[in-house]
């Protein structure tokens, strides 16, 4: 299996359907509230709002689509019935704040659900009121410009359908008309005869003849001028010119839904006010927004290189919480922090590392514990000052296996640059009086270069301090931690949001 962003955010968007829907009778006592109030003050939105509300309670509430048609079908009934209006972003926005205001009555709605409903109205917004060409790309709007065109000997088109056994004619295009909703009853259990009947309903010259051109889940029924030889050929080209564009299109569109789930990540974990919760908030996180179930969150101490397990979602956190690993013994990790080392003032990301088979690469106590299989490990980095703070574990549950995308990456990569940015804020500004004992201004900055690396001497040096005092402050801090080296003192203050 392949993890994707783009099958993800369309799951997003079901879910914020899922809570419109399953909010109903409140959301349409709200939007009541808002044409009553139009209607009632003489405003000239009144018109457009109560048709904007018709529209949408039509569609999202009394049918089941998927995102695509949802999003066409929307923007066909409002370009009918509402049309281009400078004030049609406003009334969408105040649809949306009265979907979250009927949401947030219930008792057990959270932030995700919000942005899910967010996501879906911006969904709306941006299919609405841009003008994207991506209609161009449709099947519809190649086979009618196929037909249409001067330069092309092609009578009519057929878009033939397969029903259990029988074909039917899905839709057709002619050469004097648009579009043609197919109104008669057209089937056969063989596409001889049903070519047999459309010939009968569909006018030709005797010089015409029909040829077949199975494409995606459909077959193409031409008929055109029997005479040209190489039209065939020709078609089949330019079908596949027409699949090839689509691809480009469908890149393009996987390219803005990675950008939808950062952005939404990052709001989500701006939420934090403690550093407690900017752990717990990133560790969702990866799961709300990303197609992973569980999350671990590690320190990185780069003096002693240590991992140090910080907090978890879906994993057991006591146990995440437990771990103080040598991260030299985990070959591919530390492979990966050679860079950094090497070039870490220069770095402005890490790269995602995804490993296949755990235990090739995590000691067999963490692959067993944790029922790992296959695993992303995402570098969490402030690029502000460079500085790695240590890691994502993700995967899709025990004994998992997977692979991921490359939209993937690029999320994963802004995931991580967003976290760092967060975390490392809270680890230097957390408050010490909830902890056992007190801690100098002096020692926890000797605590806090140990941490970033620096070795007894260079902190010293860095203090302007004897290195016998640097050694005492080292001393007296894990007194009063009670830990029996400086690797626990550190452990412990990162844990704990010291440092």
């Amino acid at each position: 299996m392949t993890l994707t962003l783009d099958h993800y955010m369309d799951s997003l968007f079901q879910h914020g359907l899922k809570i419109i829907k399953e909010n109903e009778t409140v959301i349409q006592e709200h939007w009541k509230q808002i044409q009553f109030y139009f209607q009632h003050a003489g405003k000239r939105l009144a018109k457009p709002t109560l048709k904007s509300v018709q529209i949408l309670s039509e569609i999202i509430f009394d049918h089941q689509y998927d995102k695509g048609t949802l999003l066409d079908k929307i923007k066909l009934s409002w370009k009918k019935e509402i049309g281009q209006n400078p004030m049609n972003q406003f009334i969408i926005t105040l649809l949306e704040n009265s979907v979250h205001r009927a949401v947030k009555l219930q008792a057990n709605f959270d932030h995700s659900d919000l942005q899910a409903i967010q996501y879906v109205f911006t969904k709306i917004s941006e299919h609405l009121l841009t003008e994207k060409r991506e209609y161009l790309f449709t099947m519809d709007h190649f086979l009618k410009h196929l037909v249409t065109s001067e330069q092309l000997p092609i009578e009519w088109i057929a878009v033939i359908e397969r029903n259990e056994k029988v074909f039917y004619v899905n839709k057709s295009f002619h050469k004097s008309q648009q579009l043609v909703s197919t109104t008669y009853d057209l089937k056969a259990s063989h596409i001889f005869d049903l070519t047999e009947k459309l010939l009968k309903y569909i006018p030709s010259s005797d010089k015409t003849n029909t040829i077949t051109i199975p494409f995606e889940n459909s077959t193409l029924l031409l008929c055109m001028d029997r005479e040209n030889k190489y039209i065939t050929p020709f078609i089949n080209y330019t079908l596949q010119l027409f699949e090839s564009s689509k691809a480009m299109v469908n890149i393009s569109r996987q390219e803005q839904q990675w950008k939808d789930a950062v952005i939404m990540f990052y709001e989500s974990i701006l939420q934090a006010k403690t550093f407690d919760e900017a752990l717990e908030l990133v560790t969702k996180g990866f799961i709300n927004y990303l197609p992973f179930e569980r999350c671990g969150i590690f320190s990185y101490s780069p003096n002693d290189e240590v991992g140090i397990g910080l907090s978890g979602h879906r994993f057991d956190i006591k146990a995440i919480q437990g771990i103080t690993e040598d991260v030299r013994n985990l070959p591919l990790i530390n492979n990966g922090l050679e860079l950094l080392r090497l070039f870490g003032k220069g770095m402005k990301f890490l790269q995602p590392l995804y490993i296949s088979d755990a235990k090739d690469s995590f000691p067999a106590n963490y692959v067993q514990k944790f029922q790992l299989k296959s695993v992303v490990v995402v570098p969490i980095f402030k690029a502000s000052n460079n500085r790695l703070i240590g890691a994502a574990i993700l995967d899709q549950g025990a004994n998992s296996k997977f692979t991921i995308s490359e939209d993937m990456y690029s999320a994963l990569i802004k995931f991580g640059q967003s976290s760092g940015e967060i975390i490392g804020e809270f680890k230097n500004k957390s408050p010490l009086l909830s902890q056992p004992f007190h801690l100098s201004i002096r020692e926890i900055e000797v605590l806090t270069l140990m941490a970033e690396g620096e070795s007894t001497s260079s902190a010293a040096d860095k203090l302007q301090l004897s290195e016998y005092t640097v050694r005492d402050y080292i001393t007296t801090i894990m007194r009063k931690m009670k830990v029996k080296n400086r690797t626990q003192a550190v452990a412990y203050a990162i844990r704990s949001g010291i440092i």
